[in-house]
Parts: C-alpha cells; sequence; structure tokens
C-alpha cells in the first residue's frame, strides 16, 4: 500500500488544447503537453518546434565583448603568448578546444592549461598560474572558469599579465579585476539569455572574432563540440541553447572531428543515431574520464587533433579509464552507504556530508549525484588527505546549493559552481562544523515533504491520446534534456496482461490490456517488478511514449519510469483496512431509537453551503469534520470539494495532525476514538452501511452540532462486505492448495487478491480477514499478526472432522445482519 513516490501531475485546462492544436497544427497530444508545461502562446510554439541558427542573439550583446575580442586580435596580431586556462570536465575541455583550434587557424602564438583535478583543484590557482606565467604567457584567457578566482586574478595583475575570464557559473555580489570578465551571469550584463554553458560562451566569443576580423563565421564548424559540452553539463536544452544543441547533435552525426569520430567508434555509437542521451551517457561519461583519471589535456589533443591513429589510441585509452572509472564509483558508493549507515541521522540531517580518506577527487561527484538520486536531498561528500579535504556536492531542485555554501564561506577555503552542483575546499578540522553548519541552513530553506521522491508528470493520458502519429509528433520536441526533458504520462487502470524479466532479469517487459487494446512495455533496471506484480494486477504507470521497431513492425511502446497500484485500488485497500478496524456486526440494535436520532438531524445542501464562505453551515474559520463510510462517497465529495478549492485532508479510522483551515474528511471513523469535541460542526454524507455503526459514532454528539449533509443512505455492495459459505469454501481451498501446515501471508490485499482469481469470486481485505479469524474460532488454525497487513498461520489437525460453519458466531453475525439489511433502507435527504 505505501507508495515510495510522489506523482506531481500538471493540471490541463481542457479548453485550450483544441484550441493549440488547431493554430499549431500539432497533435492533441503534443498541444497537452505544451499548455502543462505553461506554454500557450502560438507563435512561441512555432518557433520552439522550428529553431533556428537565426534566432541567436548578438554575441556582442555580452558585456566585455568587444573589449575582449579586441584584446585577443592585438594578441594575435603581435604574437603574444596566449594561454587558453580550461577545466577538466566536458564543457571545459570542448570550450579549450574550439578556441585552441581556431586561434591556431588564425595565427595565433596559442597554447593551453588544464590543471590537475587532484593536485590544483578546479578553476585558476596559485600553482597553475605561476606555471603559466613562467611558460611566458601575456595573456590569460579562461573558459568555463574564474568567476570566482579573486586572488588568482589578482595575483595575474600584478605579474604584469592580461587575463580575459569567460565563464558561466554564478557570480557573487563583487567580481574579479580582469581585463575583461565575459559571464552572461554577471548582474550587470543585459544579455537576453543566462543559460549558456561554458562551451557556449567560448561559442559566442568565436563568432565575435570572426565579425571583427573580416572572417566567414567559422564558430557553426565547432557546433558539434558545443553540443557536447553544453547537452554534459546539463544546462537547460531551451532558447540559444536548444538551437546550438538541435544543429550540433545533426553535425554530431557527420562529423569532421577526427577525435569524436574515434570517441563515436570506440564507445559502439557508431551509425547509431547521436542524441542528448548517447552524449550524456556514452560519450561524454569517456571524455570525462580523461580528466578523473590522469590528464584531462589528453582529451584536448584528442579533439584537436587530425591523426587518426593518435586519435583512435586516446580514445581507446579514455574508454579504458572509463571502465576503471566505473569500477572505483563502485567501491566508493559502498563505502559512502556504509558511512550513510552509520553516521548520518537523516531523521535530522537533510544535507549529507560524508568524507573518507583515499576516494578519487574525480569521482565523488558521480557517487553524490547517485547518493542525491537514491535519497532524494542534497549531498556532499569529500576526501581527505593531509588535514585538507575536497569535496563534490549535487543537490535537489529545492535547494540551491551555491547558496548554502556561501552561508557556510567562512569556514571554507573555496567554493564554487550552481545551484544543482558544486564544489569546495576545506580544512579537515572544519569539516564536522560544516556539517552542522550547512544543516540547519538547510532546515530553515527545507521541509520534510521537499525530500520526498518525485516523479513529475506533464500529463494524465487515455488510450484515445495515443497513436503511433501522435507519439511520433513528440519527437518534434527534442532535443531533450535539462529545461526541456522528455514528456513524461501517467497511464491510469492498466491491466497486466503479461509481465516477465528480460536481458538476465535486468530488465521488466510487460504487456497492459486498456479495454481491448494491447501495449508493450519495458522498465529499463526494473527486472525486480516481475517479483513484485502479476497477471491481472491493475496498475497505474508513469512513462515516456514511444515507437519500437521490431521486425519491420512498428507500434508504441510505454518507457515504465515508475508503476503503482492504481489508485482507485490504493483507496479501495484503505477502505477494507479502516472498515475492519470501525465495523462490528456482533452488536444489535434498537431501530426505533435510531431512526429517531436521525429524524432530529438538519440536512444542508452541498455546493450551496461550501460555497458560500462564512455561511451559517460553514462559518469562516471553523472546524468541520465530515463522516463518511463509502468509496463512493469518498470520491464524490472530494471531486466537488476540489472544483470550489476547498482545503481538505482524508483521515481513515480517526483523526491525527490536521490544519484548522482545512476540511477533515473522516472515512469509517472508529467508534471511541473520534473525538468530536475537536470540531465545531460535524457532517455526516452519503452511503453507510448501516444504522448501528453510524448511531455508534454520532449519539453522543449534541445534535445541535450535527448535520446531515446533502443526503445519506443505507446502501452497499452486499458483495463487497458479506461473507457467503462459498468464500468461506474458496479462502480454505486455497490455503489447503498453496501453503504447509504453518505459513506467513506477508500482504492480505494480495492474498485476497490471488483468491478472486483462483475461484472467479469477489475478496478483500476486509472479507479474508473475517473469514480467517472464523477459521480460528472453529479451530482450523490459529493466526497471529505478522507486520501491518500480514498475517502468521498454523493449520490445525481437525481428525478428519468437518467444521460446522452453522456454530461460528462470527459465521451466524453475518448471516442476520444480512437479514437485516434485507429490511426496507431508508433515504433520508
Amino acid at each position: 500500500m505505501d507508495q515510495n513516490k510522489l506523482w506531481v501531475i500538471n493540471k490541463i485546462p481542457e479548453e485550450k488544447i483544441l484550441k493549440i492544436s488547431k493554430q499549431c497544427g500539432i497533435s492533441a497530444l503534443l498541444a497537452k503537453v505544451f499548455l502543462s508545461r505553461g506554454i500557450e502562446d502560438e507563435d512561441y510554439i512555432k518557433e520552439f518546434l522550428n529553431p533556428s541558427m537565426n534566432d541567436l542573439f548578438d554575441p556582442f550583446l555580452l558585456r566585455d565583448m568587444e573589449k575582449a575580442v579586441e584584446r585577443i586580435i592585438n594578441a594575435v596580431e603581435k604574437k603574444e603568448k596566449i594561454i587558453i586556462f580550461g577545466d577538466y570536465d566536458v564543457d571545459g575541455i570542448t570550450s579549450t578546444s574550439i578556441l585552441f583550434d581556431f586561434l591556431k587557424k588564425v595565427g595565433a602564438n596559442v597554447g593551453y592549461y588544464i590543471p590537475d583535478r587532484k593536485e590544483e583543484g578546479y578553476g585558476l590557482s596559485i600553482i597553475a598560474v605561476d606555471k603559466v606565467i613562467d611558460d611566458g604567457a601575456s595573456l590569460i584567457i579562461t573558459v568555463d572558469c574564474g568567476i570566482t578566482a579573486f586572488e588568482e586574478v589578482r595575483h595575474i595583475i600584478e605579474s604584469h599579465v592580461d587575463i580575459i575570464i569567460t565563464d558561466h557559473h554564478e557570480c557573487k555580489e563583487e567580481l574579479p579585476e580582469a581585463y575583461a570578465l565575459i559571464n552572461p551571469c554577471r548582474h550587470d550584463c543585459s544579455y537576453p539569455f543566462k543559460e549558456l554553458a561554458g562551451v557556449g560562451v567560448v561559442f559566442k566569443l568565436v563568432k565575435a572574432l570572426c565579425i571583427k576580423m573580416g572572417l566567414t563565421d567559422e564558430s557553426v564548424n565547432y557546433l558539434d563540440l558545443v553540443a557536447l559540452g553544453t547537452v554534459a553539463d546539463v544546462v537547460p536544452l531551451i532558447e540559444e541553447n536548444r538551437v546550438i544543441v538541435k544543429y550540433g547533435l545533426q553535425k554530431i552525426e557527420n562529423t569532421l572531428n577526427t577525435g569524436l569520430k574515434a570517441l563515436i567508434d570506440v564507445s559502439g555509437s557508431k551509425d547509431k543515431q547521436i542524441t542528448s542521451y548517447v552524449i550524456g551517457f556514452v560519450l561524454a561519461p569517456r571524455i570525462n574520464a580523461a580528466g578523473r583519471i590522469g590528464d584531462a589535456s589528453r582529451a584536448v589533443r584528442l579533439l584537436t587533433t587530425d591523426n587518426e591513429d593518435e586519435a583512435a589510441q586516446i580514445a581507446k585509452e579514455l574508454s579504458e579509464q572509463n571502465t576503471y572509472r566505473q569500477e572505483t564509483e563502485h567501491n566508493i558508493l559502498c563505502e559512502v552507504m556504509a558511512g550513510i549507515e552509520q553516521y548520518v541521522d537523516l531523521d535530522k540531517e537533510k544535507v549529507i556530508v560524508v568524507w573518507g580518506k583515499g576516494w578519487h577527487h574525480g569521482i565523488i561527484g558521480i557517487v553524490a549525484s547517485k547518493i542525491t538520486e537514491s535519497y532524494n536531498r542534497p549531498c556532499i561528500l569529500i576526501t581527505v588527505e593531509d588535514g585538507m579535504g575536497k569535496g563534490s556536492g549535487r543537490s535537489i531542485e529545492e535547494f540551491n546549493l551555491f547558496k548554502a555554501l556561501m552561508d557556510s564561506s567562512s569556514l571554507l577555503e573555496k567554493f564554487g559552481g550552481h545551484e544543482l552542483a558544486a564544489g569546495l575546499t576545506i580544512k579537515e578540522d572544519n569539516i564536522q562544523e560544516f556539517k552542522t553548519k550547512i544543516n540547519a541552513y538547510a532546515n530553515s530553506i527545507l521541509n520534510d515533504s521537499d525530500l520526498v521522491p518525485k516523479v513529475k508528470i506533464d500529463i494524465e493520458v487515455s488510450k484515445e491520446d495515443i497513436s503511433e502519429e501522435s507519439v511520433r509528433q513528440l519527437d518534434l520536441m527534442s532535443p531533450f534534456g535539462a529545461g526541456n526533458p522528455s514528456p513524461v504520462f501517467a497511464y491510469r487502470n492498466l491491466v497486466i496482461k503479461d509481465i516477465r524479466a528480460v536481458g538476465n532479469n535486468k530488465h521488466i517487459k510487460i504487456t497492459f490490456r486498456d479495454k481491448e487494446t494491447d501495449f508493450d512495455a519495458i522498465g529499463f533496471s526494473r527486472g525486480y517488478l516481475a517479483e513484485v506484480y502479476s497477471e491481472s494486477d491493475i496498475l497505474d504507470a508513469a512513462c515516456s511514449l514511444e515507437i519500437n521497431s521490431w521486425n519491420n513492425r512498428e507500434s508504441v511502446q510505454l518507457n515504465i519510469k515508475d508503476l503503482k497500484v492504481c489508485e482507485d485500488t490504493l483507496l479501495q485497500n484503505e477502505y477494507f483496512y479502516s472498515l475492519d478496524n470501525a465495523i462490528d456486526f456482533k452488536n444489535g440494535y434498537d431501530d426505533n431509537k435510531i431512526n429517531s436520532f436521525l429524524d432530529r438531524l438538519t440536512v444542508v445542501g452541498l455546493l450551496e453551503e461550501f460555497g458560500q464562505v462564512g455561511s451559517q453551515v460553514f462559518p469562516k474559520n471553523r472546524k468541520l469534520a465530515i463522516l463518511l463510510n463509502s468509496v463512493n462517497s469518498l470520491k464524490t465529495l472530494t471531486s466537488k470539494l476540489k472544483s470550489i478549492n476547498m482545503r481538505f485532508k482524508v483521515f481513515y479510522n480517526e483523526i491525527d495532525i490536521f490544519d484548522d483551515n482545512e476540511v477533515c474528511l473522516v472515512v469509517n471513523a472508529q467508534p471511541g476514538k473520534f473525538n468530536e469535541s475537536r470540531f465545531d460542526k460535524v457532517m455526516i454524507y452519503g452511503e453507510w452501511i448501516c444504522r448501528n455503526y453510524l448511531h455508534f459514532i454520532v449519539s453522543g454528539i449534541d445534535v445541535d452540532r450535527i448535520f446531515i449533509l446533502d443526503k445519506i443512505c443505507f446502501e452497499f455492495t452486499q458483495d463487497d462486505i458479506i461473507v457467503e459459505r462459498r468464500d468461506m469454501v474458496a479462502v480454505y481451498q486455497y490455503i489447503r492448495s498453496n501453503f504447509k501446515s504453518d505459513f506467513i501471508i506477508e500482504d492480505l490485499f494480495r492474498f485476497a487478491n490471488a483468491v478472486s482469481k483462483s475461484y472467479r469470486i469477489n475478496m478483500n481485505y476486509f472479507k479474508v480477514k473475517r473469514i480467517i479469524e472464523t477459521f480460528e474460532e472453529l479451530n482450523l488454525l490459529k493466526k497471529s499478526e505478522h507486520g501491518k497487513y500480514g498475517m502468521t498461520v498454523s493449520m490445525l489437525d481437525t481428525g478428519g472432522k468437518k467444521a460446522d460453519l452453522e456454530s461460528s458466531d462470527m459465521f451466524q453475525s453475518f448471516k442476520a445482519f444480512k437479514e437485516r439489511i434485507s429490511m426496507q433502507r431508508k433515504i433520508i435527504s
């Protein structure tokens, strides 16, 4: 019954779907996706679906671009020694490669420097800067770094060397005193698009240089590398980034870059469509391996060489090192998980901070990403050596990691990064205090609900939304990635027709049936679900939709992101579980007394009363509870409350914590545990199983404080509640056929479902539990609780003697109840 992930589903204004679909010439399904993302402008949608290189902004809109270009051209003409100072990730490597290759082509005296991740760390450092200056540089150009390097920039200036910073990371209030500083995120820059990757900024710089130097635009020749760095740096693939990646992916498939071609070959991606997924999970990790393990400058050589043999050799080395990286990553992950279990109090600490010795600094960022994904909370991992720690952090959408590090800056030697990813340097002696301080900050920012894993879903779909054509149109939204994720849909009430694990039991293959239509579904790395679900289970699927080609046949396939027992089933389970705690059929009752009590209650309207804030029935700032006894009543009432934007909360059996501004809906209130004194008014609504149960709950409440809401009636499906002799026989035969003398029923919901399937009868938690209790009364078995929803059962030796159901008080109570409800059912309205 417990659902691990929260599905966040956007609501769509239905009346706009046909309008957008017709105006833009797109399917209703695609129109729904745009609307779910808050996009309804016709011109924007058409531009989004048809990105053009003409949509790119003038590079000179970037502050300091003019100044930087003039200084670089002057250096080129005077043959000054130019050093490009890069970073060791894919963004930094592609940035360095592009600028180095371009300046070399225009005759510059140019070289590059990529710092050693382990020895020098991210960005500018005094040690690295001195090496560059000693090498004779008179102009340093940073790419993808430098925006927070105040001390290092000052040192460069004092050494009579000019520095131009190109970066895209978040800026502090003050900026380094560089000769020029190009960063769309600087506070005084009016550039229209703030989300460029570092390589995107370099792309703009090359274009600006071409314009000033009167050259043909060479920047477009680097679009393959620009797309590679942009996708790998996980910046939002919208606006300019969308244009860059859209055209860059096309260029990658026919790339003239010798090194990139060799990398595609060695990764097994040759002759395959290159997508943002291939970049992010196949190509980028191999380039990153150069900087994580060893010398990152090899990756620059790979992307700038024209020698096919050299390219093939470097690509092979990077692929091998990526394999080694994966093994090292697994080992660190195991140590970190053990550290979390031993040293992290997840009930009190919203940010996971773990440190250790010997962890590879180039790999802890990947491990931090996995921890954040698993626990849905920020994670900072720190590797310690010689009293100094170097850390890498990843975060969740609700927590700006860069701002959090600024709050702890007094404890840090150095830090930088983005909202979701950052790096830091810290003295070992300060780590424990840092852990305390950043968690104190997190407590002021995050709520417990922020830490619940979420699946973001665009819209709910039905069978009518899905066709091969409508699914193909979804590809018009590609390239997908950060800021423009592949659409995810909620498809409800799917019946499992077939389910099996495939791929050495790693993946799951399911055939779902929706009425008379079948859909195939694949769930990668979800093979374990074959042990969780079975045929005829009814599930809700969070999935993407794609066209699957197999044996020259194309069909729509669901790509599973998450599965849940369908909401209707969950609702039914909650209902029958709570009903078991509420109803006792053994108690007799006095019809006249109960009817007399009910006749004294005032009946009020539904929408009329609830729609009037401050009305007599529901005055403003008054506490209200509504009692219900059926699933249909709950569905009807919650739907109406949502339609008038009334805040409410649903409880089963009893009420715990609630907001005074919420209406409390209490399903199957437990006699003796409903505390009516907490409310100003109590209402009863809808369908009820029997009068005496209702009377037990409300008879102690002053009639002036209790009302009938709209109407109540004593109606229910007898087969859901009443246990017949055939039900008893079916459960007993199922037990004898499937279990030994002693056994455990882990989950009575699944047990009841299995009996239903085997004998084609209506069985649920409530009925099966009462049946087993009857068997115990008849000395057929002994039972005890097992967990919340299970039982431990021991079958007893009856010596061949048949049980007499008529001697069971439990069974007799069902018969008596059935006879009572056959009497006339009175509707009060």
